[in-house]
């Protein structure tokens, strides 16, 4: 397509507040790619405006991400102009783009106007439109309800978004208790967009914290699984204390995790790795729910729907709670155990028994690899040749046992775990007694 076409764009509605503003340098580092999609839309006469998340960052000096654009199309029509694109949610007026020799795609979305929202979870029904500033009334705060035009270069701020960043305040668009009300989710994005990261928490209005307790029923009707995303993310930013203890004084966090009741001054104290940061505060929530009662535990992460990765993770360091080990054997059958988990382990552990993680961590600093890794020297079949038992339960439980013995004390060579055959009291005893590789 010519540039010509795209940079002259279309008689679009423009009923907002425009602001004409340089589109600051961030403008020089959009993808190719989305210039494409711009002007193919602009040439088939139709609106197009970068919309959401990108927005607000570029406002901010921080880099784009998930470009998502909004249009007068309708999905239709953008499905004809795109015939790689996905209609993800076309009855709601999204097609995901994709354009050949690209591998980003765009979220498009047909202007839409305001509806009714029966179930405090998604719009009774959805009206295409043609307004831009009706469509970004819709919108949940105001720093998320501004549009860039980027042929033209023109920031549309129709609800004070600009001036909301430049104050770090927080606001709902129109009447926080009627957005809040439309959709149960927006209340745990409040808190989300309360972190700031490095510019640290930002406090919304008092209309909007008013709306965070006369509306906090309305999480009731979101999805678990939409629940546990929002409150993940929540759980990994920045400043996720802070947010936490908000949380938990508005009502909010006792509706996610009734009877997780552990001081949230721990979380002030916690630096984990990125990775498992969610899951360490997880477990500092519920570190006064004792390990005997896991099934409780269990249950509650069920509920809200974490994947089995993430429930095992937690569940694995709740487990590990207080389990430091103390001598070298120990710490061999522990750094062997935990494994990857060793971090996030060692992360609680400095703030609930701060004098052993310490101990602990010097010690596996100076821990020499194992001789033989961390692989069984005996197999099964060379183990069940040598006690001559058949392959079953107690073979299993007996490799098991002889593994945890090659780790703690470094044994090199099988002949050396085959020895411990003559010493140990295995023919006779319960093999639901014997010691597994498992720590602790």
């Amino acid at each position: 397509m010519a540039e010509s076409a795209w940079l002259e764009g279309t008689a679009a509605d423009l009923d907002g507040e425009a602001l004409s503003t340089p589109l600051l340098t961030w403008k020089n580092d959009l993808p190719e790619a989305l210039r494409e999609v711009c002007n193919r839309i602009a040439t088939a006469d139709g609106g197009i405006w970068l919309v959401g998340g990108s927005v607000r960052e570029a406002m901010l000096g921080n880099p784009w991400y998930d470009l998502d654009l909004t249009t007068t199309l309708n999905p239709d029509e953008i499905l004809d102009i795109f015939p790689r694109a996905i209609p993800t949610g076309a009855q709601y007026g999204t097609v995901t783009v994709r354009i050949i020799d690209s591998d980003m795609q765009f979220e498009v979305t047909t202007l839409r106007k305001e509806g009714t929202y029966g179930d405090g979870r998604r719009p009774d029904e959805v009206t295409f439109g043609d307004s831009l500033k009706e469509d970004l009334s819709r919108r949940d705060f105001t720093i998320n309800a501004m549009a860039i035009d980027l042929a033209r270069e023109i920031l549309h701020d129709p609800y004070g978004g600009v001036e909301d960043l430049g104050n770090m305040d927080l606001r709902a668009v129109g009447v926080a208790e009627e957005r809040l009300g439309e959709d149960g989710l927006r209340l745990l994005r409040a808190y989300r967009f309360m972190d700031r990261g490095d510019r640290g928490v930002w406090q919304p209005d008092s209309l909007l914290s008013k709306a965070l307790l006369t509306c906090g029923h309305m999480l009731e009707n979101v999805s678990e699984e939409r629940v546990w995303s929002e409150f993940r993310r929540i759980l990994c930013g920045d400043n996720a204390a802070t947010i936490l203890e908000r949380m938990r004084k508005d009502g909010m966090l006792s509706r996610i995790l009734p009877g997780w009741d552990a001081s949230i001054d721990l979380q002030h104290l916690l630096e984990a790795p990125e990775t498992d940061v969610f899951a360490c505060r997880l477990v500092l929530l519920s570190s006064d729910i004792p390990n005997e009662r896991w099934r409780r535990l269990d249950h509650d992460l069920r509920a809200l729907k974490l994947s089995n990765l993430d429930r095992g993770c937690v569940m694995d360091l709740h487990r590990l709670l207080g389990h430091v080990p103390s001598d070298v054997s120990e710490f061999r059958c522990y750094r062997a155990s935990v494994d990857e988990l060793i971090n996030a382990h060692l992360a609680i552990e400095d703030v609930l028994h701060p004098v052993a993680a310490s101990t602990a961590r010097e010690a596996l600093a100076v821990l020499a690899p194992l001789k033989a890794g961390n692989q069984p020297l005996v197999d099964g079949h060379l183990l069940a040749t040598t006690s001559e038992l058949p392959f079953g339960r107690r073979l299993g439980r007996l490799k098991e046992w002889l593994f945890r013995i090659q780790i703690e004390q470094d044994l090199a060579t099988a002949e050396e775990v085959l020895a411990l055959l003559d010493i140990l009291d295995w023919k006779v005893t319960d093999p639901e007694s014997w010691p597994n590789t498992e720590w602790p």
